[in-house]
């Protein structure tokens, strides 16, 4: 990723953000192409009734390296993933076709990303080089 890109992404403030807090989701869509919506944190429940209901099968504290990449993937297992970023910078990435065929989405303190992304083409990621991640993960019973 280059360092212009790195530098507009650090200055996002996502739709629906506010107070630092905002939802990403990371789909299949039934057009079989991964998505990525941001969900304003005042209509997440009502977007996603299931994701308040949910109970957690497994938590983890993950931390990530300065310059990262995870190459293209779905979400494991089939299972629905909550990913609270506490500190760091990383982006996700999905292949939606959109121009230039790539849609990207920082992920900062305060963002959470509920992936479930179990078919389309898949997402990546990639941690910016200055920092590391951390992220606290939830997965989700389905």
């Amino acid at each position: 990723m280059n360092e212009d890109l790195a530098a507009t992404l650090r200055t996002l403030q996502p739709a629906g953000a506010r107070a630092g807090l905002y939802f990403v989701r990371v789909y299949a869509g039934d057009d079989g192409v991964s998505h990525i919506e941001t969900i304003d944190p005042r209509q997440a429940e009502e977007k996603l009734p299931y994701l308040f209901r949910a109970k957690a099968v497994s938590v983890a504290l993950l931390t990530f390296p300065a310059g990262m990449v995870w190459d293209w993937h779905h979400t494991h297992h089939g299972v629905r993933r909550l990913l609270v970023t506490l500190r760091g910078l990383c982006v996700t990435i999905v292949n939606d076709g959109c121009e230039p065929g790539r849609s990207y989405h920082p992920l900062m303190p305060g963002s959470v990303m509920l992936a479930e992304d179990f078919s389309g083409r898949g997402h990546r990621g990639h941690v910016f080089a200055e920092s590391e991640t951390i992220v606290f993960q939830v997965d989700l019973a389905g």
